[in-house]
C-alpha cells in the first residue's frame, strides 16, 4: 500500500535516532564523465560527505542502528571485518563521539598496514586486534565474551539491530526524492555498491511511496545473484515491519550483479582501477578500491553494453570508503 511522504516521515520520526551525519548530502552532476562516456547523464549522490570520520553511508545508517545501542545501554561498539574496513573506522569514530569504548577485530590481510581506515580507527582510540584470517571469528567470540564478563554491554555494528541500517536508507530515499524534484532530475536508475542494507532501504522507501525507480546494485563480494535477491527480500520485509508498511516484497524487487567483483572482496580489478582513475581524472572525485570503483565499473560496462543511452539519467550513490585508497597505492600502480 502506497503512503504519503508525510506519513512515512512520521513513522521514521517515531523511532530512536542519533544525529551524526551532515545531511542532506549533495546531489551533483558529473558532466565531464557523462560527456566522456557518451551515454546517459550521470549525477552523484555524495554519501561520502556525511561528515564524521571522512564520511560514508555507514554514518547515515548508524543514526538509526546505534540509537538502538544507546537505548539498550550498550557501552562498547565492536566491529570485525577486513583490516581496511570502512565500517570499523566509522564504528570507532562514532564510539569516540558518543563517549563509548570501541573494539575493532580486523584481520592480518594484505592491507593491514597502519594506513587509511586502520590508521584512523587507531586515531579514534579503538582497541585494535589483527588476528590471522582463520582465527578472526574465534577472536571476536572470545572478545565479546570477555567484555560481558567484565561487566560491559557490547554492541556489534555488523549484526546487532542490523535492520535499522536499512531503515536509515528509507529515510535516505525520502531525501533523494526531494532533491531530485528540486533539481528536475528524473532518474531512470540509481546505481550503488550493494552489500545489502543501503540497497534494501532505498527499495523499501521508494516502493512505500509508489516511486518506480530502478535500483541497480553492484556487489562488492562474490555471491549468487538469486540468493542475494532472496536475502534482500527477507531483510526488506523485516525493514517494512519496523515501519508498519504493508508492502509485497519479493526477490524480483532486487536487481544486483556480482559480475564485477573480480577474484575476491577487496581485490582491485583492471576494470575497477580504470573506473577509479577515470572518475578522478574527469571529475576530481575519489572512489574507493573495494566498493564504489567496482560499482562504477559496473555502470560503465552497462553503458558500453548499450543498456543506458543518451537522453537517460542515472544517479550514482557514492557510499564512501575513500580512506582505504591510502593502503592501496601498490594495487593502483603507484608503488
Amino acid at each position: 500500500m502506497v503512503i504519503s511522504r508525510e506519513e512515512l516521515r512520521r513513522r521514521l520520526d517515531g523511532l530512536p535516532r542519533l544525529h551524526l551525519a551532515a545531511l542532506p548530502t549533495p546531489v551533483e552532476p558529473l558532466e565531464r564523465l557523462s560527456a566522456h562516456l557518451g551515454g546517459p547523464r550521470i549525477f552523484v549522490k555524495r554519501e561520502d560527505l556525511t561528515g564524521v570520520a571522512m564520511g560514508g553511508n555507514k554514518i547515515r545508517e548508524f543514526e538509526y542502528q546505534i540509537a538502538q545501542a544507546v537505548e539498550r545501554g550498550c557501552d562498547v561498539l565492536v566491529h570485525s571485518a577486513a583490516a581496511q574496513s570502512n565500517q570499523s573506522r566509522q564504528t570507532a569514530a562514532v564510539a569516540a563521539k558518543l563517549g563509548l569504548k570501541a573494539v575493532v577485530v580486523g584481520r592480518d590481510d594484505a592491507h593491514a598496514q597502519s594506513q587509511g581506515n586502520l590508521l584512523l580507527a587507531r586515531l579514534f582510540g579503538a582497541e585494535v586486534h589483527l588476528p590471522a584470517p582463520q582465527e578472526q571469528a574465534a577472536v571476536v567470540a572470545a572478545k565479546m565474551a570477555a567484555l560481558r564478563a567484565e561487566g560491559h554491554t557490547p554492541f556489534h555494528t555488523s549484526t546487532d539491530a542490523r535492520v535499522f541500517r536499512s531503515v536509515a536508507y528509507v529515510d535516505g530515499a525520502l531525501e533523494l526524492l526531494a532533491q531530485c524534484e528540486q533539481q528536475g532530475i528524473e532518474p531512470d536508475a540509481i546505481y550503488l555498491c550493494s552489500g545489502a542494507y543501503t540497497h534494501v532501504g532505498l527499495v523499501v522507501g521508494l516502493k512505500a511511496l509508489g516511486v518506480d525507480w530502478r535500483v541497480v546494485g553492484i556487489s562488492p563480494s562474490p555471491r549468487d545473484d538469486q540468493q542475494a535477491a532472496e536475502g534482500h527480500a527477507e531483510l526488506a520485509r523485516e525493514c517494512a515491519g519496523v515501519l508498519a508498511l504493508d508492502l509485497e516484497l519479493s526477490p524480483e524487487d532486487f536487481e544486483s550483479y556480482a559480475d564485477f567483483v573480480g577474484p575476491d572482496y577487496g581485490v582491485v580489478t583492471e576494470e575497477s582501477k580504470a573506473a577509479l582513475h577515470l572518475v578522478a581524472e574527469q571529475e576530481g572525485l575519489l572512489l574507493d578500491p573495494s566498493y564504489t570503483s567496482k560499482a562504477m565499473a559496473g555502470l560503465i560496462a552497462h553503458i558500453n553494453d548499450g543498456r543506458w543511452q543518451a537522453g537517460q539519467t542515472i544517479v550514482f550513490l557514492h557510499t564512501g570508503g575513500t580512506p582505504a585508497l591510502f593502503a592501496y597505492a601498490k594495487d593502483l600502480g603507484y608503488a
